[in-house]
């Protein structure tokens, strides 16, 4: 009577060994389909996401531009060449510390010195924007003298 029992035993365990392996099969696959269905969702929320943000930023920087009346891209060619110069020049100085107005008009002096056409087409920038926003009073030339920036030939 050992052996039948031994042979029942046997019988039952591969049955019950196949359901379990189907039962975690199906429960794996449905986790990998969860994870995968996890994932699509991280990667739509963050491009929708990254999408508002980025529209967002643009409205600032138009509602921005209205309240300053011109944006860097309508700058003359030879003016934004020039500010971004001497912003560069300024940052390289700087050593992320905050200026006080005397450092920058010394730093400004040397920079007239390293960079004249550049900083003659920053000088007339700031005039010009200086009186621009003034009382109206003071009359502009034009508009500011372009200074054209050409390199040498070595």
């Amino acid at each position: 009577m050992s052996e039948e029992n031994r042979e029942l035993r046997s019988k039952g365990i591969l049955p019950a060994l196949g359901v379990g392996a189907a039962v975690y099969f199906i429960t794996g696959v449905v986790s990998l389909s969860t994870l995968g269905l996890v994932g699509v969702g991280a990667g739509v929320g963050y491009g929708v996401g990254s999408w508002i943000a980025d529209k967002y930023q643009e409205r600032q920087d138009e509602k921005l531009a209205k309240e300053q009346g011109a944006s860097m891209a309508q700058l003359p060619w030879a003016i934004q060449v020039s500010l971004q110069n001497w912003q560069s020049f300024l940052a390289s100085r700087a050593g992320g510390q905050q200026l006080t107005p005397p450092q920058v008009e010394a730093l400004f002096q040397e920079y007239a010195r390293v960079e004249p056409g550049h900083a003659q087409n920053v000088s007339s920038f700031v005039h010009s924007a200086g009186l621009n926003q003034g009382s109206g009073s003071a009359s502009s030339s034009g508009g500011p003298h372009l200074v054209p920036v050409v390199a040498a030939e070595v």
